[in-house]
Parts: C-alpha cells; sequence; structure tokens
C-alpha cells in the first residue's frame, strides 16, 4: 500500500502558520492595550496621590493650587487620550479577532478535508488488504483441492 500524501498539505501548513501568526498579533494588540490600562492608572494614581500631598499640608501657596489645577487640567488631557488609544485599540482587537477566526476557519477547511482523504486512503487500505486475503484464501484453497486430487487419483 502507497504512503498518504495529502496533495494540499504545503497550504494546509502554511494556513496553520497563518493562524499562529495571526493570534501574536491578537497577543500584542491585547499586551499594547493592557499597557495603555496601566498607564492610565499609575497617571491617575500619581494625580490622587499629588493631590493628597498638596492638601494635606498645613498652609498652602496660591502657586501650588495653580500647580495643583494645571497638573489636573493635564492629567486629565492626558487620561482622555489614552481612553482613545485603548478605544482605538479595542477596534483593533475585534479586527484582529476576526482574522483569528478567519485563518482558523481556512485551516479547519483544509483540516476536515485531510482527514476526510486519510480516512478514505484508511479505507482503500483495508479493502485491498482484504482483497489480498481472500485472494490468498482462494489460492490456498485450490492448492489444496489440486493436493487432494493428485493424493486421491480417480480411477
Amino acid at each position: 500500500m502507497k504512503r498518504f500524501e495529502f496533495p494540499l498539505e504545503l497550504v494546509r501548513r502554511w494556513r496553520l502558520e497563518r493562524v499562529g501568526i495571526e493570534e501574536l498579533k491578537l497577543r500584542q494588540v491585547l499586551a499594547e492595550k493592557h499597557k495603555l490600562a496601566a498607564m492610565k492608572a499609575q497617571i491617575q494614581s500619581e494625580m490622587t496621590k499629588t493631590t493628597q500631598q498638596v492638601l494635606g499640608q498645613s498652609s498652602m501657596q496660591p502657586l501650588e493650587l495653580q500647580s495643583l489645577d494645571s497638573f489636573r487640567l493635564y492629567v486629565r488631557g492626558r487620561v482622555r487620550d489614552l481612553e482613545n488609544l485603548e478605544r482605538q485599540c479595542e477596534a483593533k482587537i475585534v479586527e484582529q479577532r476576526n482574522h483569528v477566526l478567519e485563518a482558523r476557519r481556512q485551516f479547519e477547511l483544509l483540516e476536515r478535508l485531510r482527514q476526510k482523504a486519510m480516512t478514505e486512503w484508511r479505507a482503500a487500505g483495508n479493502k485491498e488488504q482484504e482483497e489480498m486475503a481472500a485472494e490468498l484464501f482462494l489460492a490456498k484453497s485450490i492448492r489444496e483441492r489440486n493436493r487432494a486430487r493428485h493424493a486421491n487419483p480417480r480411477s
């Protein structure tokens, strides 16, 4: 019986690699979103800490309050920018998930074709073995019949 060969094996492997690449891209975009969220949390934490320090003093100068207000405006703008980047990242995540799903779908299509071809190949191999066994049985029966005829000649 000949060895199993799937004619689209190179394409199947390429599509499997594409799935891996698309999943890697998705992980990168998710990491980017996580990084943006961490930056936003850090800036907000710094704002809270700075506000507590300034307002916790026993006496304040007007310049300190003005600086705090300027810092608060800066933080608000920076947080807004980071939130916009997070929204853009979320859109990229949705798009990249679609790429991953499409890559998986294309790979799975070829994988199903490969499995079907392998099942057919095995069935053909089993049929070939059954036919060979039947031929061997028939040959053995004929040989035994011929031996029996030669051992007991009819006269």
